[in-house]
């Protein structure tokens, strides 16, 4: 059987590492699992790294040390990054203009249409039709 690939964005992988206030971590971590087994391959812009580092800073109750342990085991994973260049750049930005979402949140949809591979997403913002590509909340992950 072929690997599944996936796109999974900050807000997916944020609940890898703090569960604290988080909905929907059992869905993520099945995700994150399924890559370790080698069931799913994980596609990521290389922002991905920036947003979940940011993400965690901001979390108190997580100590320097943990952050740092984090970011160590999501490099570890192994996922497949997707440099940014001219072409994911110019589809995101013509994305977050003509959608009105910022150029971050534009890139995640941007590496799934240029792979043809849907979108996980924890992100309400993401979670439009109009991104033009398949989106798949994360609530709803394991439903399907």
């Amino acid at each position: 059987m072929a690997r599944q690939a996936l796109v999974v964005d900050a807000s997916v992988v944020v609940k890898w590492f703090s569960a604290e206030g988080e909905a929907y971590v059992s869905q993520a971590v099945e995700i994150m699992e399924g890559h370790v087994s080698d069931e799913i391959a994980i596609v990521i812009p290389d922002l991905l790294y920036y947003e979940v580092a940011n993400a965690l800073v901001h979390k108190k109750a997580l100590s320097d040390k943990e952050i740092q342990f984090s970011m160590q085991s999501l490099f570890h994973l192994g996922l497949e990054s997707f440099p940014v260049d001219a072409d994911l750049m110019g589809m995101s930005a013509e994305l977050a203009r003509k959608l009105k979402i910022t150029i971050y949140d534009a890139c995640y949809a941007a590496v799934s249409r240029i792979n043809n591979i849907p979108l996980v997403t924890a992100n309400p913002r993401h979670q439009i039709h109009a991104l033009g590509c398949e989106v798949i909340p994360l609530e709803q992950w394991g439903k399907r």
